[in-house]
């Protein structure tokens, strides 16, 4: 893979496999990994799903973009995974669309998220009686705003890891320097 860019931002709704998915391409690609959920962990001790209950979802968000933003700022080339809940700060859509910044939604049914995002996983805050319904609406509102600001969508329904990772890295290959 030709240098795309400094920064690859993966990102996506719950369950999507931003964490799987940027594991995988830091590998792939010999940099380092940000993920924001272990990034605020340490910074805060709590998992997401803890700030959430405990601050509510607005200061979830502020520390999901605060995290991408930070993260970005770094000049050591990474991939980072990254909250979906950052599309909605005007600031990091900005940064997402900087040309050091190569940025790529994970999309997926959902249905197949509510499955993935139905499992027990503590860290993952829980929203609503229907997830599937919760994760559609979400994906509306979203992955416009995602796109808008130059992001690549991947579809990853029905793929494997290794395939999304491979259709992943022909998106960043694809990318004019």
């Amino acid at each position: 893979m030709t240098q795309v860019a400094r920064h690859i931002v993966i990102t996506g709704l719950m369950g999507a496999g931003k964490t799987t998915i940027g594991q995988a391409l830091a590998e792939r690609t010999g940099r380092p990994w940000r993920d924001s959920d272990a990034d605020i962990e340490a910074a805060t001790g709590l998992t997401v799903r803890e700030l959430r209950d405990r601050e509510g979802v607005d200061a979830m968000h502020a520390r999901e973009a605060s995290q991408l933003l930070d993260a970005l700022a770094d000049p050591e080339p990474s991939v980072i995974s990254a909250a979906a809940s950052i599309v909605d700060d005007a600031r990091c859509r900005a940064a997402l669309a900087e040309p050091d910044v190569a940025a790529v939604w994970l999309h997926a049914a959902p249905d197949t998220l509510a499955e993935r995002f139905e499992s027990p996983d503590e860290h993952r805050p829980a929203y609503g009686e229907s997830t599937a319904g919760f994760l559609a609406d979400q994906a509306t509102r979203r992955e416009p705003l995602a796109e808008a600001a130059g992001a690549h969508i991947v579809d990853t329904n029905g793929l494997t890891e290794p395939e999304v990772v491979a259709r992943v890295l022909e998106v960043l290959a694809s990318i004019e320097p």
